[in-house]
């Protein structure tokens, strides 16, 4: 269901924060006008230089966050440049900028010059650190500003190392998300008050949220969180990780015990634990933590995965598998879902999509991400140029 449509968002950013929030946007079914320098996008090199999985001639990392997009090649520091991103906000609703604010002031894409030109305008930006305190105009990837900076890297790295790297994007795609979801809520209020808004997300702040139940601890205790790896057996052993036997990892998560106690011992064959004293009701339970910790482990540990799943899955308990990305891509549920969208033109390809449907229906990927400058032609013929004055536009250096 395109329930953005009408809405158009002129797109002037770089890399994956902020262009997965255009993504989101075009997702929903806005129309997506990514500006790009004549050069294109630093993301599209990414890669070929190595720095993600060699997929061949098919640049994933471009098509998830660029899909659902017309791409426009312009150069913002040559007047005649400035003058088509003018002709374009006033006719937008939305702009998306990652620019840090040094570059926005050079650029004159600050709020204030935007609205100068159209004052009903949605300013959505994206960034490292925030826009105050003394690393605000300091760029900021999401392994710096999300995991390193946010406390994530270090709560998940055991204290003996080695450390713990994020995968791919993982600061940047709920980032975006999140923005995109604050330029929803600014667009509702637009349809109020008639009045344009400033609406921002930070990296820092993202993962400052994901960590929120760690950090509020500490910032009452002043003390760190206890690391993972030496936390011990929890008080509840249906919450935790056990190794199966066939070395297989199985997350049990049942954090009502009282309900949940009778049905695992029963899938797992340990009918006896229901008359022991020891194992009575949740007090005695937590007491005696480490004899039904090692009593269940056993347990798991002599049976593999598959038939663990069978007893799970019939006492209708809560557990899951460690799944490997070969297995999420081949979930039931993740296709059954339509989480992964297909590409429109790449029949192999299937793209992420983010955690939002509406009316029920799929996310459905309509066009592929542009090529440097491939509607460049098309858009500058709707602002009202003609063939002349788009010529004269190249030859300024305005577009490309």
């Amino acid at each position: 269901m395109r329930v953005l449509d009408g809405v158009r968002v002129v797109e002037l950013a770089e890399h994956g924060f902020v262009p997965s929030c255009g993504a989101v946007l075009g997702d929903w079914g806005a129309e997506v006008i990514k500006i790009e320098r004549p050069s294109g996008d630093p993301l599209r090199a990414i890669m070929p230089a190595g720095l993600v999985a060699d997929t061949g001639d098919v640049n994933f990392l471009w098509e998830l966050y660029n899909r659902n997009k017309r791409g426009l090649a312009l150069d913002l520091r040559v007047p005649e440049g400035r003058a088509v991103f003018d002709r374009l906000l006033e006719g937008a609703d939305v702009l998306l900028t990652s620019f840090l604010p040094s570059a926005r002031t050079k650029l004159r894409v600050q709020p204030e010059d935007c609205w100068a030109v159209n004052p009903r305008l949605v300013y959505a930006r994206g960034h490292g650190q925030g826009q105050r305190g003394p690393d605000a105009d300091h760029g900021g990837f999401d392994a710096v500003s999300f995991w390193a900076r946010g406390g994530l890297g270090h709560v998940l790295t055991p204290p003996e190392g080695p450390l713990i790297m994020q995968r791919g994007a993982m600061g940047d795609a709920p980032s975006g998300a999140m923005l995109a979801g604050a330029v929803a809520a600014a667009l509702y209020r637009r349809e109020r008050t008639g009045e344009g808004l400033v609406v921002d997300v930070a990296l820092l702040n993202t993962a400052v949220w994901q960590l929120g139940v760690d950090l509020t601890a500490t910032a009452i205790l002043d003390t760190d969180p206890q690391p993972l790896s030496a936390s011990g057996v929890l008080p509840n052993p249906l919450v935790g990780p056990y190794r199966t036997g066939d070395a297989r990892w199985l997350l049990l998560n049942m954090l009502d015990d009282t309900r949940h106690f009778a049905p695992t011992c029963r899938a797992l064959g340990l009918e006896e634990l229901l008359d022991d004293a020891r194992f009575a009701d949740t007090a005695a339970r937590a007491a005696h933590r480490e004899e039904l910790h090692d009593r269940i482990a056993g347990r798991i540990g002599a049976l593999d995965l598959a038939e663990l799943r069978r007893r799970l899955a019939a006492e209708d308990t809560v557990s899951a598998a460690l799944a490997s990305p070969r297995e999420v891509v081949r979930d039931e549920q993740v296709l059954a879902n339509g989480y992964l969208a297909q590409h429109p033109t790449r029949p192999s390809v299937r793209l992420a999509c983010a955690p939002m449907q509406f009316g029920d229906e799929m996310t459905e990927i309509r066009r592929p991400a542009p090529d440097t400058g491939e509607h460049t032609d098309e858009i500058l013929t709707e602002l009202g140029y003609d063939a002349s004055a788009v010529g004269a536009l190249r030859d300024a250096g305005a577009v490309a």
